[in-house]
């Protein structure tokens, strides 16, 4: 690993656990075992490391998202599982990316006024975000006719939301919880927006969510075995 990539994931590492605000570049070259002059040789200081790591985000965040925002889109022809599933997997892997960077989400807001460059980025990112989860719920709540439904911008709002804050609110309320868990509900929680919009079918819904839920759970316990 090239030493900038080794300063950049050290640097989120320990934004992640401690907050960026509290991280100076002299605790990440502590960190690192390496001078201050070696750091600043490749990173102009603090910032510049926090604004490379938000440009790695954004990369590998349109990576994921790309293809669900464009066509074919999530819902193609090819694929073996359901739409409940497919939805279900997209998520996982979206919400376990955004994970990784997870600080970036702790105060969104503080971090774009201080860095322009993050505001047009994270905004972006949001759009993104928006776009996956109208596709979503357009393919999981079906309007009459085979029209979109009419509540569909309230609920990809609804959605959208939940993904975007699932990161900050959830280790508040369960802050001893391991990662996979604290991801698989978030999953839950932000498929379980479209259970109320499908009248009959919603009770269904609901149960293969949470058959999904406790099918993943399992195989995560099961591969740490």
């Amino acid at each position: 690993m090239k030493t900038s990539e080794h300063i950049l994931d050290t640097a989120r590492r320990l934004f992640n656990e401690r907050g960026e605000a509290s991280v100076t570049a002299s605790d990440i070259a502590l960190e690192l075992g390496i001078s201050p002059g070696n750091l600043h040789y490749h990173f102009k200081g603090k910032a510049s490391i926090h604004i490379a790591i938000f440009a790695q985000m954004q990369r590998e965040l349109i990576v994921l998202m790309g293809p669900v925002v464009q066509a074919p889109g999530l819902f193609s022809g090819t694929r073996v599982t359901s739409d409940i599933e497919t939805s279900w997997l997209f998520l996982t892997v979206l919400l376990e990316k955004m994970f990784q960077y997870r600080y970036f989400y702790d105060s969104p807001k503080t971090l774009m006024v201080q860095f322009p460059e993050v505001a047009r980025g994270f905004r972006r990112l949001l759009r993104m975000k928006h776009k996956s989860c109208s596709s979503i719920a357009s393919q999981l709540v079906p309007g009459p006719g085979g029209l979109p439904h009419p509540r569909l911008p309230n609920l990809t709002e609804a959605m959208t939301l939940c993904l975007s804050c699932w990161l900050a609110y959830d280790p508040l309320v369960n802050p001893t919880d391991p990662d996979s868990l604290r991801t698989h509900r978030g999953v839950l929680q932000i498929l379980s927006h479209c259970a109320p919009y499908l009248g009959d079918e919603q009770l269904d819904f609901y149960r293969d969510c949470e058959a999904l839920y406790h099918q993943m759970i399992h195989e995560e316990v099961t591969a740490l075995d």
